[in-house]
């Protein structure tokens, strides 16, 4: 029985409504079995967490016809004094009539007392404590409150991730509050658990708690500023070092790693009075940290431009990347010729980034020609400048060469097909017939897309055009198909 409710929970995944439903059979088939119950149960209980509020609307779903529970038969004439029968005695049970259609079923469920004893069914505990009739939710607020009395790491560990997921919901905000108050009173032993989490949210969600309730003194935040995993919890626990208006602390947190620790870091040291520390900061590899190093040197009264302009000119062999970048970042149209000779460097990143700064320098290079770059990242950074102007279409033509790398060939697609639509479908068809596998697909998927949002409208053009066409179309029609032809050339008029 546990090998099948395994393999449904490893199939399952958000909005798949038909696995769940099979899930469902197969939870409610064992439910009324002890053993087959608790091995079911253990094996629900290790699902990610974001399953459980997919998995509870699914079992009241309008298309949905589930087996029920099967109980033990009542002596005669109980069932006329009962609105409906008992709840079988294994968790498994409770689980499944917690998320029942029935309000009274429901809340029967969370009041019985495997709710409070039974780690495994906290998930469901906690998502019927933001349940739409209130006296379920009430019900299910009470026994979650009792539990979270005195809050354990297994407790926590199942209730948290699952409470995070219902912050969303209209009446999810209580249960929100209800576990960050748990983690605000817990034991340090349990928030460094959660703090540990391998769920991401969750580990989120106990990082913020703790800050927000002075859980976390001057070495816990800094060494989570500095080692932790998650570049979201660092950078929270790096912002409130920077609350602590300590220089000697921020210092030592421009070396992290992450880049929105390193931005923190200086802008905090900058409001502190020390704006000195923007300018080694200026060569970083993000652009984050570099603008607002650029902002502390203004801030210091010096030129983040001049800086850049003194480095290149010296010709540096580490950084040239990032400082070609500072330049296009805050130099001026006169710095177009120190960025210009990098349009050659030996490493294609360098040469993309040249690109860049050259764009927004507003240089007028004949960026066209680097089209053919043996890179595809700077063949991609040209394309994307010349997107607004692309340069005349008898240079790009030749792109489309089956002899010229995927690349290169891809880009000349973009370029025309930013020209005309005509172009557009031209290109795909002169790709269709290529000797690259992706770039055929994305040729029959362009002449498709033309043939559902253009090709009514277009018109035709040229006979000297329509003939060429008709000459592309007869060259790829084993690439096109028998009906996408016939179609082609019924619109084009050949």
């Amino acid at each position: 029985m546990v090998d099948p409710i395994e393999t449904l929970i490893a199939r399952a995944a958000r909005g798949h409504l038909y696995v769940l439903w099979d899930l469902w059979t197969a939870l409610l088939r064992a439910a009324a079995d002890r053993e087959h119950a608790e091995r079911t149960l253990d094996a629900l209980a290790a699902a990610p967490p974001w399953l459980w509020p997919e998995l509870d609307p699914a079992r009241r779903s309008t298309w949905y016809a589930a087996p029920t529970v099967a109980t033990a038969p009542e002596p005669r004439g109980l069932w006329r004094r009962r609105r409906k029968p008992a709840v079988s005695d294994t968790p498994l049970a409770v689980l499944a009539a917690a998320c029942a259609h029935d309000g009274h079923e429901r809340e029967r469920a969370v009041r019985h007392s495997a709710m409070r004893h039974d780690p495994r069914l906290l998930p469901i505990l906690v998502i019927r404590a933001a349940d739409w009739v209130p006296e379920v939710r009430s019900a299910a607020a009470d026994v979650l409150d009792q539990v979270l009395a005195a809050p354990t790491a297994t407790v926590m560990e199942t209730v948290a991730p699952v409470a995070v997921r219902l912050g969303g919901r209209r009446r999810g905000e209580a249960v929100v509050r209800m576990v960050r108050d748990a983690i605000t009173r817990a034991s340090d032993e349990v928030l460094t658990a959660l703090r540990s989490s391998a769920d991401i949210p969750t580990r989120r969600f106990a990082y913020q708690a703790c800050l927000d309730g002075g859980r976390l003194g001057e070495a816990d935040l800094v060494h989570a500023a500095q080692h932790e995993e998650d570049v979201t919890c660092r950078t929270l626990c790096a912002e409130a070092v920077a609350g602590l208006d300590r220089p000697d602390l921020l210092r030592l947190l421009l070396a992290n790693r992450a880049a929105r620790v390193r931005a923190t870091a200086l802008t905090a040291l900058v409001r502190l009075g020390a704006p000195q520390h923007g300018e080694r900061m200026l060569g970083d590899r993000s652009p984050v940290v570099r603008l607002t190093a650029q902002w502390a040197v203004r801030r210091a009264g010096g030129d983040p431009a001049e800086f850049y302009r003194r480095l290149l000119a010296g010709g540096p062999r580490h950084g040239i990347r990032d400082l070609v970048a500072g330049l296009g970042e805050c130099g001026t149209p006169a710095d177009a010729r120190i960025v210009l000779p990098y349009l050659a460097d030996e490493s294609p990143r360098v040469r993309a980034e040249a690109v860049r700064a050259a764009c927004r320098l507003g240089t007028r290079a004949d960026l066209a020609a680097m089209l053919v770059d043996p890179a595809p990242v700077v063949v991609r950074h040209v394309a994307k400048a010349l997107r607004d102007a692309p340069p005349p279409e008898d240079r790009l033509w030749p792109l489309l060469d089956g002899g010229r790398p995927p690349h290169v060939r891809r880009a000349a697609r973009r370029l025309l097909a930013g020209t005309s639509v005509w172009n557009a479908l031209k290109a795909d068809l002169v790709l269709l017939t290529g000797p690259d596998e992706s770039l055929r697909e994305q040729a029959r998927a362009g002449v498709d897309d033309w043939l559902a949002r253009q090709a009514a409208g277009a018109y035709a053009g040229p006979p000297e055009r329509l003939r060429e066409l008709a000459a592309l179309v007869e060259k790829a029609y084993d690439a096109l198909g028998e009906r996408t032809a016939h179609v082609l050339r019924w619109h084009l008029r050949i």
